[in-house]
């Protein structure tokens, strides 16, 4: 995972390709007719994810807003909201801006796109990018230039994230969160329950007891979450009946980036056959 992990090259659109991964604008922009949309397309030989960024119109009751979801690979579940992850730095909320530019880039690395943010004078990138011999899309923030690391007061990291399956009979969920450090279950049939991250639990597997590949026709599969504990400071992840799950994580300021790693496939799992397919491949869920 150290690969994962590594400092990313400068945030210039390089013509190089990755063999066999590539990012590139999306044909498709997955967005209401009255809505703008930055949709781009992420690849390599395993799999395919599409990342969107949608541009909300105002209304009576909402300010106008900038969200990134991901209709791709497995859409109406999974990390498929429109708004599935956000960032806030010194209180003001990523959703409430409006990206500076995006840029786009393909190296012998890996292959992503730079979203460049400013939150009231500090500079932000967010990166989203492939690796050729990996499933995950990764996804880090960093600082941009000349944004010294005392401009950061606070960085707290946001995802709404619908595994296995949405749009069931309310409350008929069972939400589960899988760590190194075993299975949280939700026996008493809470809405929500909370249970803290820490660097023990190293990574998250969401899932649903209920709802499953093979035995629900519907069903996708579970999703994976690598937060980098180099950067997190804590956690929290929301679960239950409920069909979102909440993973909200404080982040160290003092860290020069934040990285997680995402994995959501559109072929259908069950519980056991994600987690035997992830453990099958080498180095991919870190130690505590």
């Amino acid at each position: 995972m150290k690969r994962f992990f590594a400092m990313l090259t400068a945030a210039v659109v390089l013509p190089a390709v990755a063999a066999g991964a590539e990012c590139r604008r999306h044909t498709v922009p997955y967005v209401g007719a009255d809505e703008r949309g930055e949709p781009f397309l992420f690849r390599n030989r395993s799999t395919n994810y599409v990342i969107t960024f949608r541009y909300t119109n105002p209304t009576p009751e909402k300010a106008p807003s900038v969200v990134a979801g991901m209709p791709q690979p497995v859409n109406l579940a999974g990390f498929s909201r429109r708004d599935f992850t956000w960032l806030e730095v010194n209180g003001i909320d990523s959703r409430s801006l409006e990206p500076k530019k995006y840029e786009i880039f393909n190296t012998k690395e890996c292959s992503g796109v730079n979203v460049h943010y400013n939150f009231d004078g500090v500079k932000m990138i967010q990166t989203f990018q492939v690796r050729d011999d990996s499933p995950l899309l990764e996804m880090r923030w960093r600082r941009g230039e000349k944004t010294p690391p005392g401009a950061l007061a606070s960085l707290k990291l946001h995802f709404n994230i619908m595994p296995c399956i949405s749009g069931q009979k309310s409350d008929s969920y069972a939400r589960e969160v899988v760590t190194a450090r075993g299975v949280s279950e939700n026996p008493d049939r809470v809405r929500r329950k909370r249970r803290k991250w820490d660097a023990q639990d190293g990574w998250l597997i969401l899932q649903d007891a209920k709802y499953q590949a093979g035995t629900h026709p519907a069903a996708a599969g579970p999703v994976l979450l690598i937060p980098d504990r180099r950067g997190v400071s804590s956690g929290t992840v929301s679960f239950g009946t409920h069909q979102n799950i909440f993973a909200d994580f404080t982040l160290d300021p003092r860290a020069g980036s934040w990285s997680f790693g995402m994995l959501d496939s559109d072929k259908k799992r069950s519980n056991r056959e994600f987690r035997e397919f992830v453990d099958g491949i080498p180095g991919l869920l870190p130690r505590p």
